[in-house]
Order: C-alpha cells, then structure tokens, then sequence
C-alpha cells in the first residue's frame, strides 16, 4: 500500500517517514511539503492507495486546496485531511469537498495508520466528535472482548486470535461479531478504529 502524506510541519514528515515506515512495514510511504509537491507526487506514483493533506500547509488555502487536488489529481484515491480541531468544520463540508476522512494531529501512530488503512478499503473515518450524535457514555466489554480486540489491534487472523486464547476460531468470530455490535463498527479494522477514537484499551 503506498500512502502520500502531506505534512506543513517537517518533524511530522520525518516521523511519518522513518516511524510510521519503520513500525509497520506494510506501507510505503511519501511525504511532501506542499500541495503543489502531493500533487506532482500523486500524479507520478503508480499504485497510490490513500492520501492525507495537512490543511495547515500555506498552499492548501482550506478545503479550497483538497478540491484543487481532487480536481488535478489523476488518481481516484481516497483523500483525508489533517487538522489540530475538528470542532472548526462539519463532516457534511468535508465530504463535499471530496474528503474520505478526518485525522485529527493527536491520533497515535496506530490509530493513525488504521485509519488510513481503513480510508484505503474504501470506508470513511471521522472522529466520533464530529459527528452530530454524542459518542456512547459508556462501552461495557468483556474480558474475552478485551483479548480478541488486542489481537485485532496487533493485526492477527482469526485463526491466530484463537490459537493464542485456546478457543476455536468460532467463538473469535462471534466476539467480533459482539465486538463490532458494541462499536457500532462495520468491520474488525473500524472495530479497531473506533475503539482508538473512543479510549477502550
């Protein structure tokens, strides 16, 4: 999976390119420092799977940037932009100008790459306080629930998942089953996003 990040501040683009590279191999990762410079790197990359804009940087002059890299971009790939305060813009205006997602500069280094992971297989991702609905007041999960979801944020396969838990790989899937009903996630990686977003460790 190639990702194009898109960061003002060079300490993020040096972390997004020798952290988030490093932490998972899966990625490959570019950065740039500009929309002008995501723009002629998007239009050169050949399998580009997602892309992220800082809305910081000077050129992106706001959601005026993310529909100029709609429009001139020759990849149809899902975009997501990046900002300190999602109170400051709807989802409504964000996906009318052509965003897949929000990521908002606190997520972690996992969360982050989940979204971005998750905006790759065509979902969305926005942070539970953007949405109208207020997020749940409280998520009861059980034991079991807890261990399946760790195995779920540590990226293994049902089958792993059973084996480390000494329980058959259909008792795991009607954990994810419950997992996801809990979350309101409609599959195991929005499970996992959305219990980032929402602190359940």
């Amino acid at each position: 999976m190639r990702i194009l990040l898109a960061f003002e501040n060079s300490l993020s683009r040096d972390f997004a390119q020798n952290h988030l590279a490093t932490s998972d191999p899966g990625p490959v990762m570019m950065t740039a420092a500009s929309l002008a410079e995501a723009l002629a790197l998007a239009n050169e990359a050949q399998d580009l799977a997602v892309v992220a804009l800082d809305l910081q940087m000077p050129d992106m002059r706001g959601l005026r940037g993310l529909r100029q890299f709609r429009r001139d971009c020759r990849h149809r790939v899902p975009v997501a932009v990046m900002d300190s305060r999602p109170d400051m813009m709807s989802v409504a205006d964000l996906t009318a100008a052509g965003a897949s997602g929000f990521l908002p500069y606190n997520l972690g280094p996992a969360a982050f790459l989940g979204a971005l992971r998750l905006l790759a297989a065509g979902e969305r991702h926005f942070p539970v306080d953007m949405m109208n609905l207020p997020p749940p007041l409280s998520i009861e999960l059980t034991r079991r629930e807890h261990d399946v979801l760790a195995g779920l944020r540590g990226g293994l396969s049902n089958r792993d998942i059973a084996k480390s838990l000494s329980v058959s790989e259909v008792t795991v899937k009607h954990h994810i089953k419950s997992l996801r009903g809990k979350l309101g996630a409609r599959n195991r990686l929005h499970a996992v996003c959305r219990a980032n977003e929402l602190q359940i460790r």
